[in-house]
């Protein structure tokens, strides 16, 4: 699939290229650019295209027009984005200036914007704690439920797993690498840290975009009689 991942934070486009490997993953971390990406393919695309259908014997004209066409179809087969993001200064002039580079909640415009252009899987996932943002909040009650958005599955979630960025590897420092829990289960037996796996942690830990992308991707559950 061809996957659109856009966040401003690096770790978690560090986290895509881990956990959405078998894809064609592209990485966006503005705004700005991520407007002009669903809107359509690299212009480089588009002109190498072009020179494509010159060099069957198309006349400029009706190959630039065929190359434009052709990059403005979907592209995208899933879009998965961030939440809260520095707002871009695309059409903004006078007061609206002083709103660019603020954060506030663009995925949902972002996201929107995907559906419109074709893309069958749609996420705006938010790792932040919903008791620390409104807009991460608005999601408590939607976040587990997928709609369907001019012929998108689209998901507004803040329920989102993390995974370790590999070469962040660290000692556990709350079984100091033992692996085990300071506690034992009732029947006397040790139990393993929550914290970490065998007692490795990581020191950078991004969102796991491909259990997002799988959730869109199930097929929903129905009720049997």
């Amino acid at each position: 699939m061809k996957v659109l991942v856009i966040d401003d934070n690096q770790v978690n486009l560090a986290s895509a290229l881990q956990t959405l490997i078998g894809h064609e993953v592209t990485l966006c971390s503005s705004h700005d650019e991520a407007e002009k990406l669903l809107v359509t393919q690299y212009k480089e695309g588009r002109d190498a295209l072009e020179q494509t259908y010159k060099g069957q014997g198309m006349d400029n004209w009706k190959a630039y027009q065929k190359a434009k066409t052709e990059c403005e179809l979907p592209y995208w087969d899933a879009v998965l984005c961030d939440l809260l993001m520095p707002a871009g200064k695309k059409s903004q002039a006078g007061p609206g200036l002083e709103h660019v580079g603020k954060e506030m909640p663009v995925g949902w415009s972002l996201a929107l914007r995907a559906a419109m252009k074709g893309a069958k899987y749609v996420a705006v996932a938010s790792d932040m704690n919903h008791h620390d943002h409104p807009a991460s909040a608005m999601l408590d009650h939607v976040g587990k439920h997928r709609f369907n958005i001019d012929g998108a599955r689209v998901l507004l979630t803040n329920y989102v797993n993390h995974v370790g960025i590999h070469g962040s590897e660290v000692t556990c420092s709350k079984c100091s690498g033992t692996g085990i829990a300071d506690y034992t289960s009732p029947d006397g037996s040790p139990c393993d840290c929550v914290y970490c796996k065998k007692g490795i942690d990581y020191s950078k830990k991004g969102k796991d975009w491909g259990e997002i992308l799988a959730r869109l991707l199930a097929e929903e559950k129905t009720s049997q009689g």
